[in-house]
């Protein structure tokens, strides 16, 4: 099989994959699945709300920290990472972005 079809096949199986699951789900618990279906957009509005802040403020995060431990920017990272095998910048840029978004987490609640 060549890659096309590799990468067809695998979207294919992530869909019927979806699909079964929410029959499953339907057929296990109907009133609990049309509970569900009728709150998503409210779920879908809270995650469109709070996402565009927790990213931005993530990020400002990330940039504090990696401007105290003196990188310019993230070609910098790229090539202390990268170019010099040295795999702390990286480690660190990816630990301030999880722990930003943990903290955001418990200070943000909608």
């Amino acid at each position: 099989m060549n890659n096309f079809l590799k990468r067809y096949m695998v979207i294919i199986v992530l869909v019927l994959t979806l699909a079964l699951g929410q029959a499953i789900s339907y057929f296990a618990n109907p009133s609990a699945w049309q509970q569900y279906t009728n709150s998503l957009g409210t779920v879908l509005s809270m995650v469109a709300f709070w996402g565009p802040i927790v990213a931005i403020i993530a990020g400002i995060f990330v940039w504090v920290v990696m401007r105290l431990l003196g990188f310019e920017s993230l070609e910098a990272i790229h090539q202390e990472s990268v170019e010099q095998n040295n795999p702390a910048p990286a480690i660190i840029f990816v630990g301030t972005l999880i722990a930003s978004v943990l903290f955001l987490m418990l200070v943000i609640k909608p």
